[in-house]
């Protein structure tokens, strides 16, 4: 029961991750010490029958904390982030620091090689390529217009959906982020801020129909993206596990670039210290203690 709820809670920081952008619920995943085999049980619930019940066990408690997560706190994280926003991304900056001793350790063989090296500057670059593309891709304006879609809307947030999980389950590249780059992110946030209050109040009126419209689109194309792609994730983990741990790596450091929001000394600034510092020591506390593979 405890391993469980340690999942649940993992589930729900990995939700509260990916509504932020910059942040990956990916990187979450692996400060926690549980990618190797979420990737495992994405890829392999459907073919392992000798592990599937704990596969889906593990899938159905992790992804609850998840959208739970998602949908309780969309509104409160939206908040937060406008009215602290240092002491809220630093916070996952602390939680990302007190992660890379966790991937260096977590391959027997992580020496340093040529080729390690380059697939570790290559995806450093390609998140700060991505970081570098976001200010000139969005402008930041929520959008709170839910109605007047058509099918062709609905498939392109299903799209959206499909190309975002494909980074979702990627440590250190952003969901929230490839949203933002989509133009869809601050439909989807707007749609998600505040609909369980929209539900109880007017039950399914016509825009709750509409929010959930887009947002049924949207999860569509999640779901098809996240068990797709863990089988390619899970396939490189256990056939190239140092060099994809290397790339890992390089797409955690590179997203230190892409979510760092400068620093300012005031008392927000000085919270935002002593909450880079509780991130870290979130992060290696609730670290695995055995956590190698290969």
């Amino acid at each position: 029961m405890n391993q469980y709820i340690r999942v649940f809670i993992v589930g729900m920081a990995m939700g509260v991750a990916n509504i932020i952008p910059g942040v990956s619920g990916g990187t979450i995943a692996v400060v926690f010490g549980i990618y190797e085999q979420l990737m495992e049980a994405l890829g392999n619930f459907l073919t392992d029958k000798e592990n599937r019940r704990r596969h889906i066990i593990f899938l159905s408690v992790l992804f609850s904390g998840s959208l739970i997560a998602i949908a309780g706190l969309a509104g409160l994280l939206k908040w937060s982030f406008n009215n602290y926003p240092l002491i809220t991304v630093y916070l996952f900056i602390g939680l990302i620091l007190g992660s890379i001793p966790i991937v260096l350790k977590v391959h027997k063989d992580m020496k340093p090689t040529a080729r390690r090296v380059v697939v570790f500057v290559l995806t450093v670059g390609v998140v700060v390529a991505l970081a570098l593309m976001q200010h000139t891709a969005e402008s930041g304006e929520a959008m709170n217009v839910f109605s007047g879609y058509t099918m062709g809307d609905y498939l392109y947030f299903a799209f959206a959906g499909l190309i975002a999980a494909s980074a979702m389950i990627i440590p250190g590249v952003s969901g929230s982020f490839i949203l933002i780059l989509l133009g869809v992110y601050w439909t989807v946030l707007g749609a998600l801020s505040g609909l369980f209050t929209q539900i109880t109040s007017a039950g399914l009126s016509h825009e709750v129909f509409n929010r959930l419209m887009i947002l049924g689109s949207l999860f569509i194309g999640v779901v098809m993206g996240i068990f797709g792609f863990s089988k390619i994730m899970d396939f490189l983990l256990k056939r190239f596990p140092a060099l994809t741990m290397y790339a890992i790596l390089g797409l955690i450091i590179g997203s230190l670039y892409q979510i760092y929001p400068g620093f300012e000394f005031s008392i927000q600034g000085a919270g935002a210290v002593l909450s880079l510092l509780v991130g870290v020591y979130i992060s290696i506390k609730f670290s695995p203690k055995d956590s190698k593979i290969g």
